[in-house]
């Protein structure tokens, strides 16, 4: 059984929980049992090196940690970017950084952005205003995203706001996006059964948590063991990249 979430959130995104360091949201995954986890956070990767770091003395844990962000497209559509490594994650983050529009966050309205280190301390507040729209259109971003070995998926797809279909009534046929999020709880799960004919497509099903408690679980995870030979690696290990390599065959790029 191949257990994930892809889209998870740190304290470095304003709606989420203060306490939502890496480290406790690396901790957390572990604990719940799943084999594979991304952070996401809104429009920034700089809390990635904290969780990559953490890990490196944690290999014996079992988890894989995929770098990623959520970004928000110039028409207001929130999509998820994956990344094989932190170099790759790294660059598109600079590349979103000159993308930002300048605001300064408000905290005492949007919540905090706070910046943390390997040991699960804050370093420093970040003061841009993230969770905001880019200048980077979606097919902007799909592109970015593929150039750096990654890929850009639809984020949250059955939401009233933000998703693509909520923005735009459709699915863009151009670029082809082949790999769809839902929110695992009941109504990403209805809202998929519901558009299953209509979408040949990859779906998956990840938290969106801005809490530590909204993270998947072993339980609520929807198995990827059909994959699993594509997934993993010659010596049976899920690797980020061999996760990210398969996804982005399956999206023929």
């Amino acid at each position: 059984m191949i257990t994930y979430d892809l889209h998870v959130h740190t304290c470095l995104s304003a709606d989420a929980a203060d306490d939502m360091t890496p480290t406790k949201v690396i901790d957390k995954a572990i604990e719940n049992g799943l084999d594979v986890v991304a952070i996401t956070d809104h429009n920034t990767i700089d809390n990635l090196q904290a969780a990559h770091d953490y890990l490196k003395y944690e290999l014996e844990g079992g988890i894989t940690f995929i770098p990623g962000i959520e970004l928000e497209a110039a028409e207001e559509v929130h999509m998820i970017c994956l990344f094989p490594d932190m170099a790759s994650a790294s660059r598109m983050g600079v590349l979103v950084g000159k993308n930002l529009h300048g605001k300064n966050n408000k905290p005492s309205k949007l919540g905090h952005q706070y910046i943390c280190n390997e040991f699960g301390e804050v370093e420093y507040e970040d003061d841009r205003l993230l969770r905001f729209p880019t200048k980077m259109t979606i097919e902007e971003i799909i592109f970015a995203a593929r150039q750096m070995n990654g890929l850009a998926i639809y984020a949250h797809l059955e939401s009233k706001a933000y998703s693509v279909l909520s923005v735009l009534g459709a699915l863009p046929a151009f670029p082809e996006v082949k790999a769809l999020e839902f929110t695992n709880n009941e109504k990403g799960k209805a809202f998929a059964e519901k558009v299953r004919d209509k979408y040949d497509k990859l779906y998956l099903y990840s938290s969106d948590a801005h809490s530590l408690d909204a993270i998947n679980t072993r339980e609520n995870s929807v198995d990827l063991e059909e994959y699993s030979d594509a997934i993993r690696d010659e010596n049976g290990k899920i690797t980020a990249a061999g996760f990210i390599n398969w996804l982005r065959s399956f999206e023929g790029v």
